[in-house]
């Protein structure tokens, strides 16, 4: 018999039994001996409703899931579950049932010995009625209210009335700090509401099946369920896994209904919610009978709610990570409270709208740039300095240009035609060697994941520290992290120095995305926080620029970068760091003057780049790119170089470095962590510095090449 076979379960006769028993049940606790009014020993008497609902809605997602409310009536089961429906139905027909609900709280509340099953239902409908927050706050008055009165009994139980509503409302977190669920009580609503919270938070899984298997237990131990000819059921949800896919369900309801919550206003807009005949054609047998269910032939419920713009902001979270991860955790602070230069941006809608259109007129990003195809020893190519050279005057548009790829980028063949279908806009970062944690961006507007792409890069070791953390499963290897899809690239034909691998995302972007029109990479330790629809209209769009980046905070001049990464030690071969600045300035490099404006700087924040993909951007990263294979990664020592050099010249938009500090929050890289694998920086750790004359850098004695550089630099400095 086929476990979702409607014809082989009697639906009002297992009701009936579920009823019996759920009249005569009575339950020990240090409290006394008390009849259970929300029993969860029969939590799941009517999952066979959500049971049906779930099987098909992995097969066709209607439009939007059952209430919260609802949902998780589903799972308390029996008599609960049916007075949960038709609350629901009454409530689409009459609003007054709704509106009334607060003020049946708090008389209820008022009663010398309150009627929890009638407190449960009231609950449900405040719930209903998005009125959350009003119900939480008297909930939780009435709990310290009883407990400062020593009723001990009635603390728990309004708690466990707190628990159920904090679940509705989404605040996960908050749950598990109620007192109630760790009490040593006999009561399976404690392990139940933990396994639901563990799965829900994107807890260690081994968590939730521990709570799950105590709950089991109880259920177990109070001999339910009855045995009868109807024990498939039973047997089928005492598996965790599908308990698992229940409460998954459950979840998408609440961050759907928390989307909802997010943009009420005094507009209202009907909201049709579409429900399989089948699944409705059951609730209606369950609600009405058998006889009655043939009436309840419409399969779409119309609500009216209040809601604002359906451009508002996303304020829910896009990810849940476990508590282990601490992915906020080690923000670095910003020394302005304040922008003196704020930037200002447009209409979200608007800016949407005028995003799309240019993303669909592909003139705008002509004349197309050509690469050079072949195979060479490294990913670039290895060329020589007079090979590089040549590229830089590019006034012949058929010149084919190096630009890497002369090696396979290791990825899988299903994440390269994810990559080429995104058609727009693209946000991409990069992890290698677990040097940062993934953190989900905020300030989205509604419409944003529906047009921008978001594509994360990490090697062996930062997938590793994904699985350890649970972020992501074995099972498959398409992998996504709240907003972002991760691409695993193998070490295969790759770099030794995870650095210069990030460096192919990052200046690489408009080849592994041929077909996107506009790009921002972040790096891993930023946190966006303005939508990026908001950050390329403004600063790339609107100032008619190929590509936007951030000025230094405190350099101008690149022998003041050059001598910081010497210094610093960001990068380990100090001699080579010599030679670069020698090439440099024997190939023209000069100190930034006046002369070179609109250029502000020659040293930019290459944290945060935002690129139109055109033919000058493409061709200024393709340049970059050469420079930094030829060298070394630190990308801010070559960019003055390539800038000032390339013809036709890179329109660029240098924004002030304060503006960056309210775009993006940084976080200090990862530290090192014995036992896990995961180390800071894994290129620096088997290398030691070369280091140079104590003189490097200073009174111009490293470098003769650099003599006039330093002579201007001063004479600028000076003035």
């Amino acid at each position: 018999m086929h476990l979702f076979s409607y014809t082989t379960i009697t639906i009002r006769s297992l009701f009936i039994q579920m009823e019996n028993f759920f009249n005569n049940f009575t339950i020990k606790t240090k409290y006394g001996t008390m009849a259970v009014t929300v029993t969860p020993i029969v939590i799941f008497g009517s999952i066979y409703i959500a049971w049906a609902y779930t099987a098909r809605a992995f097969k066709k997602p209607p439009q939007k899931v059952l209430s919260r409310s609802l949902s998780l009536g589903t799972l308390h089961g029996g008599k609960l579950a049916m007075e949960r429906l038709l609350d629901y139905q009454h409530a689409v027909a009459d609003a007054a049932t709704l509106e009334a609900a607060e003020a049946d709280l708090k008389d209820l509340l008022k009663e010398e010995q309150p009627d929890f099953k009638k407190l449960q239902r009231t609950v449900a409908k405040l719930e209903m009625s998005g009125k959350e927050a009003d119900a939480v706050r008297i909930l939780e008055k009435a709990v310290q209210n009883s407990r400062s009165l020593k009723k001990e009994h009635e603390a728990y139980e309004l708690e466990m009335l707190l628990v159920e509503l904090l679940i509705y409302k989404g605040d996960f977190q908050k749950v598990l700090g109620c007192k109630c669920l760790d009490e040593e009580i006999s009561d399976a609503r404690r392990p139940l509401y933990k396994a639901i919270v563990h799965i829900m938070l994107e807890h260690p899984r081994e968590s939730a099946e521990s709570c799950w298997k105590e709950f089991d237990e109880l259920r177990r131990q109070f001999q339910w369920p009855p045995s009868s000819e109807d024990n498939q059921i039973y047997e089928a949800i005492k598996n965790f896994d599908e308990f698992e896919k229940i409460v998954r369900l459950l979840k998408s309801d609440i961050l759907e209904k928390m989307k909802q919550d997010h943009k009420k206003n005094e507009n209202e807009i009907e909201i049709e919610i579409e429900i399989r005949s089948d699944v409705k054609k059951l609730m209606a047998m369950i609600l009405y009978g058998e006889s009655q269910a043939h009436l309840q032939n419409s399969s779409v419920i119309t609500i009216k709610t209040p809601l604002s713009s359906p451009f508002d902001p996303i304020q829910i979270p896009l990810f849940y990570y476990p508590s282990t991860y601490g992915e906020h955790k080690y923000a670095l602070p910003t020394h302005r409270s304040s922008c003196s230069l704020p930037i200002l941006f447009s209409d979200y809608s608007m800016v949407l709208k005028e995003i799309q259109d240019l993303c669909r007129n592909s003139s705008g990003f002509t004349p197309v740039l050509r690469y050079m195809q072949g195979n060479a020893t490294t990913f670039g190519g290895n060329l020589s300095i007079q090979k590089r050279i040549s590229f830089f005057d590019h006034s012949n548009d058929n010149v084919e240009v190096p630009c890497g790829f002369f090696n396979k980028f290791p990825i899988l063949h299903s994440d390269r035609i994810a990559m080429e279908n995104c058609n727009g806009v693209v946000v991409v970062s990069a992890i290698f060697n677990n040097y940062d944690k993934i953190r989900q961006p905020k300030g989205l507007g509604s419409k944003t994941l529906d047009v921008v792409c978001f594509f994360m890069f990490v090697d062996d070791i930062t997938l590793k520290g994904f699985h350890y953390h649970q972020l992501i499963s074995r099972k498959s290897n398409d992998y996504k992290i709240g907003a972002w899809r991760i691409i695993k690239v193998s070490s295969k034909n790759m770099y030794d120095n995870p650095e210069m691998n990030g460096a192919i995302p990052k200046y690489l972007l408009h080849r592994l995305f041929p077909n996107s029109k506009f790009s921002i990479w972040i790096n891993a330790k930023l946190q966006l926080v303005v939508d990026p629809l908001l950050l390329i209209h403004t600063l790339v769009v609107l100032e008619k620029v190929d590509m936007a980046i951030s000025k230094h905070p405190f350099f101008t001049h690149t022998m003041e970068e050059a001598m910081a990464t010497a210094r610093w030690k960001k990068w380990w071969n100090v001699d080579a760091l010599q030679r670069q600045m020698e090439t440099y300035c024997e190939h023209g490099l000069q100190p930034w003057s006046p002369d070179k404006l609109p250029y502000p700087s020659d040293v930019p924040d290459s944290s945060l780049i935002i690129r139109k993909h055109g033919m000058r951007s493409n061709l200024f990263s393709c340049l970059m790119f050469n420079e930094l294979e030829a060298f070394n990664p630190r990308d801010q020592v070559a960019f003055a170089y390539v800038r000032d050099h390339m013809k036709p010249k890179l329109k660029l938009n240098m924004f002030a470095d304060e503006v960056s500090e309210h775009i993006a929050v940084e976080y200090r890289h990862n530290l090192k962590r014995s036992g896990t694998g995961f180390i800071e920086e894994g290129w620096s750790s088997s290398r030691k510095t070369k280091r140079t004359r104590h003189d490097l850098f200073v009174n111009s004695s490293c470098c003769i090449s650099c003599q006039k550089y330093f002579t201007k630099m001063w004479d600028e400095t000076r003035d």
